[in-house]
């Protein structure tokens, strides 16, 4: 699978079709986990990325409810509960903004050793992204 967060939320299957993952609250709750791929998010965090400050009484039950309807949209193992929060069990190269600094990263490095082309390429892939 294959998704994008620098731009409007996408979602493609590994053949490159588009997933739909529900409305609003579900797909900033996906893009949460995006952002930090592979690794567990708290349920406190996701509480204050959906709500703020000020979340309504039974925002916890609302996260859950909407991880189930993440969960009826993609393979039934993508979202892993673990203690207090929940993985999303993807590769970072997985998303396209992970990508994004990775290659940046890498084109810095390249332009710093003096392998110009190398970096013009690799930037280029990756602000193609």
């Amino acid at each position: 699978m294959q998704f994008g967060i620098l731009g409007p939320l996408e979602v493609r299957s590994a053949g490159g079709e588009p997933i739909a993952v529900g409305g609003p609250r579900p797909r900033a709750l996906l893009a949460l986990l995006l952002l930090e791929a592979g690794r567990t998010v708290g349920v406190d965090r996701l509480i204050d990325g959906q709500y703020g400050e000020d979340p309504p009484a039974g925002a916890a039950n609302a996260v859950q409810a909407q991880i189930s309807r993440l969960r009826r949209n993609l393979p039934a193992d993508l979202i892993e509960f673990h203690g207090a929060g929940y993985r999303l069990a993807v590769s970072p190269e997985d998303v396209d903004a992970h990508r994004f600094e990775r290659l940046a990263r890498e084109g810095r490095r390249l332009l710093a050793a003096g392998q110009h082309a190398g970096a013009a390429a690799t930037l280029t892939e990756a602000l193609d992204l």
